[in-house]
């Protein structure tokens, strides 16, 4: 399930706020038992491994992460983590850039990426008609409605696949998709393989 990071961050890691002025957040994180993770990042973020490794999948591709990689998390991103906690404890230094007057309002609608609501559904939730949701959204995103979710269906795909070793018709449904064939499809569109090769690989 995916939640919004300030959320789970508070739930399963030791946080001590380092620094919080002027839209800058700096923590200091701390997990002692291993954590798989969903999550949606609404502000921009850097993360630094102090301590530990973590496998991070962020737009479809994976990155692992030991202590002095650092990795850029742009703003409205939907994130994978696995961090398998052994002998020591993982830590990181986190610094996040909040501005108050672009807040992401995508949150509600990114942590139900997997759910087959109708847009008419998900524009009355915004207490919008539909044309003006998807306005507002494509101003938001840069993209429409059904293309975002599409994207964001086809990165979980991708992370159940080589990072969880799902079978291909389980990442299908359990990424929000209803039909194996057309899933498929986009999979090779977006990622340039089917998902039997990411399977595979």
């Amino acid at each position: 399930m995916i939640v919004q990071f300030e959320n789970f961050n508070r739930k399963k890691a030791h946080v001590n706020l380092l620094y919080a002025q002027e839209g800058v957040h700096i923590a200091h994180c701390r997990y002692d038992k291993p954590s798989e993770d969903e999550f949606f990042m609404p502000h921009a973020a850097i993360t630094c491994v102090k301590q530990g490794r973590k496998v991070v999948f962020l737009n479809g591709y994976k990155h692992e992460m030991r202590a002095g990689d650092a990795l850029y998390i742009p703003k409205n991103a939907i994130i994978y983590s696995d961090i398998p906690v052994r002998k020591e404890a993982f830590i990181s230094v986190n610094m996040t850039l909040h501005n108050r007057e672009e807040e992401s309002p995508l949150a509600p609608l990114a942590c139900r990426v997997t759910d087959n609501l109708p847009l008419k559904e998900l524009a009355a939730e915004q207490y919008m008609s539909l044309s003006t949701f998807k306005r507002w959204f494509h101003r938001h995103t840069g993209a429409s409605p059904l293309q975002w979710m599409i994207d964001r269906r086809l990165e979980r795909a991708r992370y159940l696949l080589q990072h969880k070793h799902r079978p291909v018709a389980e990442a299908c449904f359990a990424s929000g998709f209803q039909d194996v064939s057309y899933f498929i499809r986009r999979y090779r569109q977006r990622f340039g393989v089917t998902p039997g090769a990411a399977f595979s690989d």
